[in-house]
């Protein structure tokens, strides 16, 4: 079934459901991935019901993961180069959000205590780095929405 997973560089959840069926065999799957824990919870509790409704049994439970999209098509990688490429520049996109967030942070506690621009300089020095983070991260492996169709 096509979906539209768009989860670039965000948390997904899946449902872990191990079912024994009423001959004592059992049965591991995987669904998912989804957005948000509910519908993987709610996969778990719709195979508790059926399995123990059919005479059988199921249990289950939630996992997450961080998506890293990569292309396939490029020649100058392998898959596993690529991968590796798109989670080391995610990192790098990472440390640059969490940069700006924390000049934000800096510039107005620096000027709610000092009352001068010395918060504003070294606000901008971190958000100058967050922007060089970016470009390193967008060298190493284009972000999402950089890539072309």
């Amino acid at each position: 079934m096509a979906r539209n997973i768009g989860a670039d560089g965000r948390t997904v959840y899946r449902a872990v459901i191990t079912k024994t069926y009423d001959n004592g065999r059992q049965w591991t799957s995987h669904e998912g991935p989804y957005t948000e824990p509910g519908p993987a919870r709610a996969r778990v509790s719709f195979w508790r019901n059926r399995m123990r409704r059919n005479g059988g049994t199921a249990e289950g439970h939630i996992e997450q993961a961080h998506t890293i999209w990569a292309p396939l098509d490029g020649k100058e990688q392998r898959p596993a180069e690529r991968a590796a490429a798109a989670i080391r520049a995610q990192a790098y996109r990472d440390a640059a959000a969490q940069l700006r967030a924390d000049a934000d942070t800096a510039e107005a506690a620096v000027m709610a205590h000092y009352g001068n621009d010395i918060g504003k300089g070294a606000a901008d020095m971190l958000r100058v780095a967050a922007t060089d983070l970016d470009r390193r991260a967008a060298e190493i492996h284009p972000a999402p929405e950089e890539q072309q169709q």
